[in-house]
């Protein structure tokens, strides 16, 4: 499988490109070790001899990069969150998810500025106190950048100030005192 970058921009445009060869892929792994770095602000550059590209951090929705290779031991912790995008026939299939002990299950639809939207099946360990339940809830977009697994294969990055908001199913339980109560209509 050839390695491919995708960067998708907060105006919903995607462009994609092919490491040159595979040091440079390995320069690309290398910079996800500080992946909680690539949005704060510093342009993200991609070129070679045909041309450079320069993106502005904050105009960066999410970066994905498909390979075969499993790039989880590059990636900072996300606290026993496991996110993975659902391919289109997965997002069709039904789905019952919740509470299984001290382990969640859910879906996350994650919808950015531009209109990009990531449809992803997410799982973890429920947190014992209601505080951290609630700051994991609210927490998402403060974080640097949150990552996920592709369903090809790989892994992708999103940037949390670009996100507009996610959507959680089924519903959380606990909820915050000061959240508003009401069906979505």
């Amino acid at each position: 499988m050839t390695s491919k970058i995708t960067v998708i921009t907060t105006a919903n445009r995607a462009r994609r490109f092919v490491p040159t060869d595979e040091s440079s892929l390995e320069t690309i792994i290398d910079s996800l070790r500080r992946g909680g770095h690539l949005f704060s602000g510093k342009p993200l550059i991609i070129g070679a001899g045909a041309q450079t590209e320069v993106f502005a951090a904050a105009a960066i929705a999410c970066i994905e990069i498909e390979t075969a290779r499993d790039l989880e031991e590059h990636l900072p912790s996300q606290h026993n969150l496991s996110l993975t995008a659902l391919t289109p026939e997965q997002r069709a299939e039904p789905f019952v998810g919740g509470l299984d002990g001290d382990h969640f299950s859910v879906r996350i639809e994650f919808f950015f500025t531009g209109g990009h939207a990531l449809y992803m099946a997410a799982a973890g360990v429920r947190k014992p106190a209601l505080a951290e339940r609630l700051m994991n809830l609210t927490g998402l977009f403060e974080r640097p950048a949150l990552h996920y697994r592709l369903a090809q294969g790989g892994i992708g990055l999103m940037n949390p100030r670009a996100m507009t908001r996610f959507l959680i199913n089924p519903g959380v339980p606990d909820l915050p005192s000061d959240a508003w109560l009401a069906e979505a209509l």
